[in-house]
């Protein structure tokens, strides 16, 4: 597995603080790290002349982008028109991705008060729609286990058998099932793998993560012949910094990379 670091594990810095152009030197130069993540919320603008900048920040030193995590729109909505003027938004991300040489977006499975058949098809054929751009611009399309229809693995599973696309997968996240079927739910959306998020949240004296077995979700990724980039996103509230140190530090004891 391949590291990268996405700019959540800075949320409550950019782009407050930091602007999000500055996060890739953060990167390589605090964190020893190549490979970045970014999150849609937080650009300044997706204007061309500010994604050229964002891209030459990064291309620069040598780095690269795994993915945007975007999050907007809600492609379970049952308002027809609501939900197409959310899936065009999102498919103007593609575009956004191509110019900052991200190979992938990742797109929230939205949410509803209740998950039932209705909102399943709903959802479905909206990633089936979002796809064919994905597909058009080379690029993939990620689903994370971010709630809503997702909150539950096997949805997980129907809804990327059914869009039945080599450029749509998973991206698995250490932190978002519920404790209680954590790591079964791992097991069973892993396979379908594109890129995963190591969510940490805090850690005991020894370093090791306090509500998440580390190792146990890494072992999980490794059975299922998982080898590609694990973005670092920590969610704690303890110094943003000392997190994705003692993630890096985690992670390379439980033999990720």
């Amino acid at each position: 597995m391949k590291l990268a670091i996405a700019s959540w594990s800075l949320h409550r810095q950019i782009p407050t603080r930091i602007p999000l152009i500055q996060f890739p030197g953060i990167c390589q130069e605090e964190f020893g790290v190549e490979a970045v993540e970014l999150n849609s919320p937080f650009f300044e603008s997706t204007k061309p002349a500010y994604l050229s900048r964002l891209r030459e920040s990064i291309s620069k030193r040598g780095m690269k982008v795994v993915n945007i995590a975007v999050d907007l729109g809600n492609i379970a909505h049952p308002d027809h028109a609501r939900r197409n003027k959310d899936i065009e938004a999102l498919k103007e991300w593609f575009t956004i991705g191509k110019l900052v040489d991200s190979p992938s977006i990742r797109v929230n499975a939205g949410w509803e008060e209740s998950v039932d058949e209705a909102m399943m098809k709903r959802v479905i054929e909206s990633y089936k729609e979002l796809i064919k751009e994905a597909e058009r611009m080379g690029m993939n399309l990620l689903i994370e286990n971010h709630g809503g229809p997702s909150a539950d693995p096997d949805n997980i599973v129907r809804i990327v058998k059914a869009v039945g696309s080599n450029n749509f997968g998973t991206c698995p996240d250490f932190g978002n099932f519920a404790p209680q079927i954590r790591y079964e739910a791992l097991a069973k959306i892993s396979p379908y793998a594109l890129l995963a998020h190591a969510k940490t949240y805090k850690f005991d004296e020894s370093g090791e993560e306090m509500t998440i077995d580390i190792k146990k979700c890494v072992d999980i990724l490794k059975e299922a012949k998982f080898d590609g980039y694990l973005s670092i996103e920590y969610e704690g509230e303890d110094d943003e910094y000392e997190g994705v140190k003692k993630t890096i530090a985690l992670l390379k004891k439980s033999g990720c990379f």
